[in-house]
């Protein structure tokens, strides 16, 4: 019988191990939802990048409702969704009638100042706490004045300061005179030429201004000759202060405004330190 002859053995390929699937990494932190924004909300975000632009202006009018429902290809419910939205950011009104349309208003300090005295009050906070934040916005906004300083703003702040004495020597309502000083201070920070400086500034005084005229004011005259004394001495600190921005004197300016505010705000918070900015702000 024939001999079968023995294959020579062959190692057979071994199928590689298959890796485990990786795991995915856990989640961490709270659940997050995305969240779609609205068709009017789109339309909303697109007008209001116009109008921070300048593409359209002061008193300008948005084009009708059927251009626009063409323009952003959506419904007319769709377009005066957007419109509220504007409206409650004042930045636009709708009006009815023979000149029916949506006016454009452009952002104003006036009215964030407004909404942040509001938030403020949500939040319980105390009139100190705005006199504060003043002293450590306007002795810093004065060194970059110093820095910075135009001679031409310069004298018109100047000019208001001699607005401000004549008022003093001419025995003016307390609450004017006291009025005529705050906005003096928000001038000075103005000088700085920063426009963030500046927002803050006017939410700060926009909220004294009141303090001033529905508290502090009642108790507080410039008409017999005592009261005059006192205020003079704040009129010629206004004035050193105006000269050392003129002569860039940064730290020396700087110093000088922050031992003017501490003085300021010991005056204005006798008696209502622990006054909250709901029993202030009308």
């Amino acid at each position: 019988m024939a001999k079968v002859k023995a294959e020579s053995p062959v190692a057979k390929p071994v199928a590689p191990a298959k890796a485990a699937p990786a795991k995915a990494a856990p989640m961490t932190g709270a659940r997050t939802v995305i969240r779609i924004p609205k068709t009017a909300e789109i339309v909303a975000a697109n007008i209001r990048k116009m109008i921070i632009r300048g593409e359209v202006k002061e008193g300008d009018f948005l084009q009708p409702e059927a251009q626009l429902m063409g323009h952003f290809g959506t419904s007319r419910p769709t377009i005066r969704e957007a419109f509220r939205i504007l409206e409650n950011e004042q930045l636009i009104s709708v009006t009815r009638g023979s000149r029916s349309g949506a006016r454009v208003h452009a952002p104003s300090v006036d009215s964030v100042a407004r909404y942040a005295g509001l938030a403020l009050q949500a939040q319980g906070t105390l009139l100190s706490d705005i006199y504060l934040a003043r002293l450590g916005v306007e002795p810093f906004a004065v060194r970059l004045a110093a820095e910075r300083r135009s001679l031409d703003h310069l004298a018109t702040v100047r000019g208001e300061l001699q607005m401000v004495s004549d008022m003093l020597e001419a025995a003016a309502s307390s609450r004017d005179y006291f009025a005529a000083v705050i906005r003096l201070h928000h001038s000075i920070v103005e000088l700085a030429g920063s426009n963030t400086l500046t927002m803050i500034s006017a939410m700060l005084q926009g909220i004294i201004v009141q303090h001033v005229s529905n508290y502090v004011a009642r108790d507080r005259g410039i008409a017999n000759e005592l009261d005059r004394k006192r205020n003079r001495g704040a009129v010629k600190s206004f004035g050193k202060v105006l000269d050392l921005i003129e002569a860039k004197d940064a730290a020396g300016a700087e110093a000088h405004w922050r031992a003017h505010m501490q003085n300021a705000n010991d005056s204005w918070l006798m008696g209502y330190d622990q006054t909250a900015l709901v029993d202030v702000i009308e």
